[in-house]
Parts: C-alpha cells; sequence; structure tokens
C-alpha cells in the first residue's frame, strides 16, 4: 500500500480556476444568471453601500437590475462595519438567497472568519468581492478564497484600463457561461509581491502622518498582516468632502472618492453608511506609482486644507 506518493498527484486538491472576463460586473451578472437558473425563486443580498457614477454606473448593481434578481440590503455601520446580526436576519428571511460580500479598499470585514463560517455552516450561497482586495488575497491569503466565487477587478490594483476575473473556489460551482473572455495573462508579468509591499509601506506612512489630524475618521487605522489596501478611506467629518477633494486634485493629488453617490435604493435609505459616509468620504492614493516624498508632499496640502 502507498501511504504517500513520491509527488503530489492529486490534481483537484487546493485547486482554483481563474476566468477571464472584459469586465469584473461581467462576471457577477454570469453568476446570477446561472444561480437563476439553478433557484428560480432567488433573492440576492446586498450590503447597504454600493456606488454608482454617471461613467460607470454600478458594478455591483447593474448586474442585479439587468437580471431582474430580487435583492435585500444588510447594514453597514458608518464605518463600514458588517451588522452581522442584520445579516443573519435578512438572510433567514429569504428564499434561495445568495449573498455578497464586499472587502471594501482591500480590507475583509473585522468578522469576516466569523461570518463565513456562519454562512458555510447554514449552506447559504456566498461570493466574494474582491475587486479592491485581490492582493490581499492572492499575496496576503486573508479573504476570497471561502466563498462559492470570487470576483477580481484588475483596474483597481494594477495599470489596466479594465478587466477581470472570476475565481470558482470549486464549492458548489454553477454552470457558469463564458460568453465574454479577455487575455488576462499579463497580470503575471508584474511582480505582486512587490505591488503589495508598496501599497502597504505608503498605507502605512500616511497613517502614521495623518492620525494627528482632528476632525478626520480613518475607517482602518490599523493596517493588519495580509492586508494590502486599494486606497486609504477617511471620512471628512468637519469639512466640506466636495472642496477637499477638489482642491487636493487641484494641486497634482489623485484623490477619489469611493463612494460619493449611492444607487437610487439607498439614497434617503435608513442606513447610515448610505446617508452620511457616502457624503463625507475621500480617498488617499497609496499605489504603487506613489513615491513617499510626494505623499509627504500631499500630507502637508492636506493638513494645510484642514486648518
Amino acid at each position: 500500500m502507498q501511504h504517500i506518493t513520491k509527488k503530489p498527484t492529486n490534481l483537484n486538491a487546493f485547486k482554483h480556476s481563474y476566468k477571464p472576463f472584459t469586465k469584473a460586473r461581467h462576471a457577477w451578472q454570469n453568476i446570477l444568471e446561472a444561480y437563476k437558473e439553478k433557484y428560480p425563486d432567488y433573492t440576492v443580498i446586498l450590503p447597504s453601500y454600493i456606488g454608482w457614477s454617471i461613467n460607470e454606473g454600478s458594478g455591483i448593481f447593474d448586474p442585479v437590475s439587468n437580471t431582474d434578481t430580487p435583492y435585500k440590503f444588510y447594514e453597514l455601520s458608518k464605518t463600514l462595519r458588517i451588522n452581522v446580526d442584520d445579516l443573519k436576519k435578512v438572510i433567514v428571511s429569504s428564499t434561495n438567497p445568495i449573498v455578497i460580500l464586499v472587502h471594501y479598499f482591500g480590507f475583509p470585514d473585522e468578522k469576516y472568519n466569523e461570518i463565513v463560517s456562519w454562512l458555510d455552516d447554514n449552506s447559504v450561497y456566498y461570493v466574494e468581492d474582491s475587486a479592491h482586495a485581490m492582493l490581499s488575497d492572492l499575496i496576503g491569503g486573508i479573504c476570497g478564497g471561502n466563498g462559492a466565487y470570487n470576483i477580481y477587478s484588475l483596474h483597481k490594483m494594477l495599470p489596466y484600463k479594465d478587466g477581470g476575473f472570476l475565481i470558482d473556489n470549486h464549492k458548489n460551482s454553477l454552470d457558469i457561461k463564458m460568453d465574454d473572455t479577455a487575455d488576462l495573462s499579463l497580470i503575471f508579468s508584474y511582480d505582486l509581491r512587490k505591488i503589495y509591499e508598496i501599497r502597504r509601506r505608503n498605507y502605512q506612512f500616511l497613517i502614521d502622518n495623518i492620525s494627528d489630524i482632528k476632525g478626520i475618521t480613518i475607517l482602518y487605522p490599523n493596517l493588519a498582516e495580509g492586508l494590502c489596501p486599494q486606497t486609504l478611506p477617511i471620512i471628512l467629518d468637519n469639512y466640506n468632502r466636495d472642496e477637499v477633494y477638489h482642491e487636493l486634485n487641484s494641486q497634482g493629488f489623485g484623490l477619489v472618492s469611493l463612494y460619493h453617490t449611492m444607487i437610487d435604493p439607498l439614497k434617503n435609505s435608513k442606513y447610515e453608511c448610505a446617508t452620511y459616509t457616502s457624503f463625507q468620504i475621500t480617498n488617499l492614493p497609496v499605489h504603487q506609482d506613489c513615491t513617499i516624498e510626494n505623499l509627504d508632499k500631499m500630507i502637508i496640502a492636506l493638513k494645510n486644507i484642514l486648518k
């Protein structure tokens, strides 16, 4: 009897299948279409913080609308933490729920392990949106591998104009139609480990130098091991977000505000993240093109504006 083989032979052990799409939202829409085929009477469970823009629409919600999918929201706090009790309540009250967990700005929820354990224990179908968290998964290994599927959006982390990956974690796979493919093999020509390290360095540098600014809330003040940030989100509690955003951009510092406009169903909703955070949030750049010298200049400019 062969107890241990001389080399690994199990072709399916620890296997993930990577399926390229021209857009990450197309991958999400194909999941919904396949789930609908299997469970016609279903509901998608969405976080209560989903953005929209005139140029891009909504990567999460447009596929929901396009597939006429019934939906419900689960509550996020003002700092985008999941209300676990509300999530469970919404799921239990739904028929054939499919849940999407969004790892905003590269950060899985602080209760991520508790949440996915509960979902698995209760046989709830869920997908991980790692559009911002590709390197928190690929390099950090802290999210993305628990859901049935995981989704990357390449242009959120790399100098791509578009492109997305659907990662099949081989946990209750669906019959996904590959009707929109792209050649994204060049992703592996980038030194992803180095990009991960630079983004972490830049984030920590900013944290060390803006934590003393009064009137702002840093959404994620601690950079835990394995996390790779997409940006550094702050809430400008005592300032006009739009004025700060436009002034810093006019000085050559590329801020974004994710997300400055909510989808229609969340406007004027009961969720504080949608009615407050979206009006006060802005995101400082930490990407791999940023140098410490230029980040230092941005910090000085930010402090001058917020005097």
